[in-house]
């Protein structure tokens, strides 16, 4: 005869297939949340390998764009550099008010003469001011641009700068740089100048032999040079001063 079944006995009979079928239940849905979860991760990890694509070509582009942005404006400026090369800025000409073409023409002479610039008329195309008056010691100066007829002519410039010093004139040569190419000569002598600051005072600096001098210049063709202690290096460009500046000025302390 069979055995009678209690209700307790049926109670826990019934719990037991309940926890056994969470039990199940609950693998299963970690197991499904699981495969959820990996589906998602590898889908978002090919949508931002997509996306990485997708940027990475833009910014190819951008760098091939900035290069050629970058020589499109080197050579604008060696066109416009070299429609200036014939002229000449001379710095220190008196100025007095009303004077004529004329007048200007003989004082600039005369006070080239000085620096062993002889020209002669023919040399000169045309010359006038081109700056703002400018007052020391109550003597007014002001800017002259010269534009000269042949590079004879141009070449008596070489060297003025020190013949005009040595003989005690007041008159400096310049040449007629571009904006792009005058603001890199300014940087390059405000970055040697504080470099040497850290080593020398203002006496020091004036006083320096060859073999410790260093200065940034323009030659007769207005390509951009620092001589540095002896030794002649060129720069056309901000990230190739600051590369010679490192190479010249090696991280020391007096």
């Amino acid at each position: 005869m069979p055995q009678e079944i209690t209700m307790e006995e049926m109670q826990q009979y019934f719990s037991k297939e309940l926890e056994t079928h969470a039990q199940r239940s609950s693998k299963e849905l970690a197991e499904q949340h699981r495969r959820l979860e990996s589906s998602i991760t590898e889908s978002f990890k090919g949508q931002i390998n997509d996306l990485k694509l997708e940027i990475s070509a833009p910014k190819a582009e951008n760098s091939v764009l900035r290069r050629k942005v970058s020589e499109h404006e080197f050579r604008l400026d060696d066109l416009e550099q070299y429609g200036r090369r014939m002229s000449m800025r001379v710095e220190g000409i008196k100025f007095t008010e009303g004077e004529t073409k004329e007048e200007l023409r003989v004082l600039v002479k005369e006070e080239l003469t000085k620096g062993g610039v002889v020209l002669k008329d023919r040399d000169i195309v045309r010359l006038h001011r081109s700056s703002k008056p400018f007052t020391k010691d109550g003597v007014t100066t002001k800017q002259c641009l010269v534009k000269l007829s042949n590079w004879s002519a141009r070449e008596k410039f070489v060297g003025y700068n020190k013949r005009a010093r040595n003989s005690g004139g007041k008159t400096r040569a310049k040449n007629d740089l571009t904006k792009r190419r005058l603001g890199l000569l300014e940087e390059a002598r405000k970055r040697i100048y504080s470099r040497l600051k850290r080593s020398f005072n203002d006496e020091e600096i004036n006083e320096l032999p060859d073999a410790e001098n260093v200065f940034a210049y323009a030659n007769i063709n207005s390509d951009l040079r620092i001589r540095a202690r002896g030794t002649v290096h060129q720069f056309a460009s901000e990230a190739e001063l600051e590369d010679l500046i490192a190479h010249i000025f090696p991280e020391t302390t007096r």
